[in-house]
């Protein structure tokens, strides 16, 4: 690539870092350690097509060169001062913090969009790598017992490393958990070897935000992973414990003033109740309902009354039948 065409590329990026400055209001620090040129497409095109951002990858020297630009007053001289003129306005907060933080291999989003909503996005699309000799491993990673698919002619290979095999139906057999790799440790030519004889990529790598840009503040991860529901959490008890603390000590503050004047009602309230002032408040709070009407219980020990039940005739009776009437029936 010749000179003239690093020079206006370089231009170019410079361009749309003073731009973006200006049209979103975050700056997202994103590390690339270990990511391939298509994660970073993929990205940068998944944040266009879904209007979440956009996307910067140079180096960084390039980064603090343009943030140092957008803070200084712009030079008449500047080939490109016409086209940045109209989005300089002043200078931004905090600028210069997010431009210190450009170390390693990074890049930069700019967006408006809350962290919650993009994050999934940009750390999705995880691949993954080989472990190569020299890098430093992200995490812990063992290799658990089991069957190597290896002939047994390359045993001395795990003796030599203190590797506890044996072997089973033809091939080796490693017996107990082994340690290949330790967070934060540089991968040695063996533990390499070993992975790639096993044929075993333990490590993923992808976009991983480090910092936030907004307002001239910085937020790390312990801040910016933070859920909503788990923000409103954290203010709600820490509104409650100063408010608690306020009312404590008798000091107004934001929090204890709605609860001061809440008592202080109440006070009033009662004391009004008490000696039958009426304030205009507590109208109708003194009057009484209409009352329901009353319901008879029955008493226990009342017996519920019976009914009288209607008295029968008694069949009337001739004078002869009484003396011995019915004796002489005609079926008789």
């Amino acid at each position: 690539m010749g000179e003239g065409i690093k020079k206006q590329k370089k231009r170019q990026i410079l361009n749309r870092l003073f731009k973006y400055l200006n049209q979103y209001s975050q700056v997202l620090l994103v590390q690339l350690e270990n990511v391939g040129s298509n994660q970073v497409q993929d990205a940068r095109y998944r944040l266009r097509k879904e209007g979440l951002g956009d996307m910067l990858v140079a180096k960084n020297t390039v980064f603090k060169k343009g943030f140092a630009i957008r803070q200084a007053a712009l030079d008449p001289e500047d080939p490109d001062y016409e086209l940045r003129k109209p989005l300089w306005n002043k200078t931004i907060t905090g600028l210069e913090r997010i431009s210190n933080l450009c170390k390693e291999k990074v890049g930069l989003i700019f967006t408006d969009k809350p962290i919650f909503e993009i994050r999934p996005l940009i750390e999705s699309n995880r691949r993954s790598a080989a472990a190569r000799v020299g890098m430093v491993a992200p995490i812990d990673f063992i290799i658990p017992p089991g069957p190597t698919g290896m002939d047994p002619s390359q045993i001395s290979f795990f003796h030599a490393l203190s590797i506890p095999t044996k072997i089973n139906k033809g091939q080796i057999e490693i017996t107990k958990d082994f340690r290949v790799a330790t967070k934060g440790k540089k991968i040695g030519n063996s533990e390499s070897a070993l992975l790639q004889k096993l044929n075993i990529k333990p490590f993923a790598y992808g976009l991983e935000i480090k910092y936030v840009y907004t307002e001239g503040a910085i937020l790390g991860p312990e801040i910016f992973n933070l859920n909503p529901n788990e923000l409103v959490g954290k203010f709600t008890q820490h509104a409650r414990t100063l408010g608690a603390l306020s009312l404590g000590i008798n000091l107004p503050t934001a929090v204890s003033i709605p609860h001061m004047i809440g008592n202080a009602f109440k006070n009033i309230a009662s004391l009004a109740l008490a000696s039958d002032i009426k304030i205009k408040q507590l109208e109708g709070l003194g009057s009484a309902a209409p009352a329901a009407p009353a319901k008879t219980e029955a008493k226990k020990d009342d017996k519920p009354a019976k009914k009288e039940e209607p008295k029968k005739e008694e069949p009337k009776v001739d004078e002869d039948e009484g003396l011995g009437g019915g004796l002489f029936d005609d079926d008789f």
